[in-house]
């Protein structure tokens, strides 16, 4: 893990808990009066997040690349029109080729590190293998079942890494992958094939983790494997045994947390690990803004 972004998890001997959070579709809705073209209007995009960011003060820099994509396709149909029925690995290919959505994240990154200048710890955080091929199978391939083998995310695995080379200079920290609800590949074996990113992120000195839908319970810790791990749907509590044997895990701040008021219970705060967590679109300000503040007070205490 790069040292710019180790700190993050180094909580106890004093430091307070570090807080991550990924707001973009909050921001979206507050500074951007709910447009979904933001994704596609690099200029609206960075004004709503750094707004958002001054309010917020997240310890992280977090940008999500699907979201680009996504926006982007639903602008062009007709390109998705060229792919269907293809398969997902030869899409995802000549998704990754096209200028335009990787020119707006570009642009947007160049802007972010303008306006970071307290420099943040910067996350790009994108779909894992498995991931990018659940989402174009089931676009491109309405209704069938979206079969992957062990080939196919060795070849997206492949893609995927030689697309992130066009970040090299954008000053990311963190590449994030975020696994498959139901990912066909056992996660142990799915490693193995994610081995050409975790090169590439070794290569430019990037910290790697993943990002896991559900509660932690069904997950395993990849300690070994990389550098951090993520989520952000389960509460503290079912947290706590990873803070207290020294994980380097990130959670706690599920949907709940933003919804309904608490005290800031101080006995399940991270030792060694952060608050890491999703502002749901449709939050109430006032509560984001009192339930922030509550945590905060209760780790200075």
């Amino acid at each position: 893990m790069n040292n710019h972004f180790q700190v993050l998890f180094q909580s106890g001997s004093g430091k307070e808990p570090k807080i991550w959070l990924d707001f973009i579709d909050y921001a979206k809705r507050l500074f951007a009066g709910g447009k979904q073209d933001l994704w596609q209007d690099p200029a609206l995009l960075i004004s709503a997040y750094s707004q958002a960011q001054g309010l917020l003060r997240s310890d992280v820099i977090h940008f999500p690349v699907n979201q680009v994509y996504a926006s982007w396709l639903d602008a062009h149909s007709t390109e998705m029109e060229k792919w269907m029925g293809k398969r997902p690995t030869f899409v995802l290919k000549k998704m990754l080729a096209l200028e335009e959505p990787r020119n707006i994240l570009l642009e947007v990154l160049s802007g972010f590190t303008e306006l970071n200048r307290d420099a943040k710890p910067f996350a790009l955080s994108l779909g894992s293998p498995q991931q990018w091929l659940q989402w174009i199978s089931k676009m491109v391939r309405p209704g069938e079942d979206p079969f992957t083998s062990s080939d196919d995310v060795d070849s997206a695995a492949m893609y995927i890494a030689d697309y992130l080379r066009n970040f090299s200079t954008a000053g990311i920290s963190a590449i994030v992958l975020e696994e498959a609800e139901n990912p066909p590949l056992d996660m142990a074996e799915a490693l193995e094939l994610y081995q050409p990113i975790l090169n590439l992120a070794g290569h430019y000195q990037w910290s790697v983790g993943f990002s896991f839908p559900g509660e932690v319970p069904k997950c395993t810790v990849f300690h070994d494997k990389v550098d951090f791990t993520l989520f952000g749907e389960s509460d503290m509590s079912s947290l706590l045994p990873y803070w207290q044997e020294g994980a380097a895990v990130g959670g706690g701040l599920n949907q709940a947390f933003w919804t309904h008021k608490g005290d800031g219970d101080r006995s399940v705060l991270p030792v060694q690990g952060l608050l890491f967590g999703t502002i749901p679109e449709d939050a109430d300000p006032e509560m984001v803004l009192e339930r922030l503040k509550e945590l905060r007070l209760s780790m200075k205490h």
